[in-house]
């Protein structure tokens, strides 16, 4: 039975039984009459009846105390882990306690050594505020600045466009002052040519009056001679003129003779040479010439 496992029940109903067996071994050594063991009898039937409800209560106490022992055993093992659970607590808060320690070492040597860096920071930041207070006044100064260069790059830019309008009207002038300085070369050139032309209608006239066959009006100069004239005898005209001369059509002293401006112009700009130089050269009037000596 389970009771005989607890030493103290075990003990108590040891005691029970040997109380029995002594008061059951007195009455059979007395007297045995009817009524004697009748009442023996029943005394120890109300006995065994007693043993009976003793064993009852201590089968129920026995019975109360293994819940308390199971109850007991279980709330051991909760405690038990609880304990383990407060032991790996403990040894986390001692860790975290012993790196809480270090650190508020470390803290403590920081703030230490900022506490004595605390001068020199202040120092520093009073430099700061100094520098800062006097980049604000470069600030407002550079911004100033930068005021009068934006008006200053707006006048700029207005002077930029007066100076493109300027430089237009000084290309349209100078187109202009070509143009002028061909006209006056051209003037010039004509000028110059008339007054060849004036000496050589001098000379004309004196060879006429000295001749002694007097001219036509219609034999003149106009007529073409049979034969290509050589052009080679104008100073001034190449081989290379010549030849571009006889592909242009010109071929005789008498149409080089008869060229006015526009002709200059037009066989100066199909030989690639200027104007000036023909008339300076004076093709026109050394054409005229070798025509008068032909007659």
């Amino acid at each position: 039975m389970d009771f005989l496992s607890d030493p103290v029940l075990f003990g108590l109903f040891w005691t029970i039984a040997v109380l029995a067996g002594v008061l059951i071994g007195w009455n059979l050594r007395a007297s045995w009459p009817e009524r004697a063991l009748a009442r023996l009898l029943e005394r120890t039937t109300q006995e065994r009846n007693a043993l009976a409800r003793l064993y009852t209560q201590v089968k129920h106490y026995y019975d109360l105390r293994e819940v308390d022992l199971r109850k007991t055993t279980i709330e051991l093992g909760t405690l038990r882990e609880q304990v383990d659970q407060y032991v790996s607590e403990r040894n986390l808060l001692l860790t975290a306690a012993q790196a809480n320690t270090a650190r508020m070492e470390r803290a403590e040597a920081n703030a230490t050594l900022w506490v004595s860096r605390l001068p020199e920071l202040e120092a520093e930041n009073q430099r700061l505020l100094t520098e800062n207070d006097r980049l604000e006044s470069d600030l407002a100064r550079i911004e100033s600045q930068i005021g009068a260069w934006k008006t200053l790059h707006a006048d700029f830019a207005g002077m930029q466009r007066q100076l493109r309008e300027l430089e237009e009207k000084n290309m349209l002038l100078e187109q202009e002052r070509r143009q002028l300085r061909e006209q006056l070369d051209i003037a010039r050139a004509r000028i110059e040519q008339q007054v060849r032309e004036l000496e050589r209608f001098a000379i004309q006239v004196r060879q006429i009056s000295e001749s002694a066959a007097a001219s036509d009006g219609d034999s003149g100069p106009t007529q073409t001679p049979a034969r290509p004239d050589d052009l080679l005898r104008i100073r001034g005209i190449g081989s290379e003129h010549a030849a571009r001369l006889r592909d242009m059509g010109v071929i005789s002293f008498v149409q080089i003779s008869e060229w006015e401006d526009n002709d200059i112009l037009q066989v100066a700009k199909m030989l690639g040479i200027s104007f000036t130089k023909i008339v300076q050269d004076d093709w026109v009037g050394q054409a005229q010439m070798l025509v008068v000596g032909q007659q």
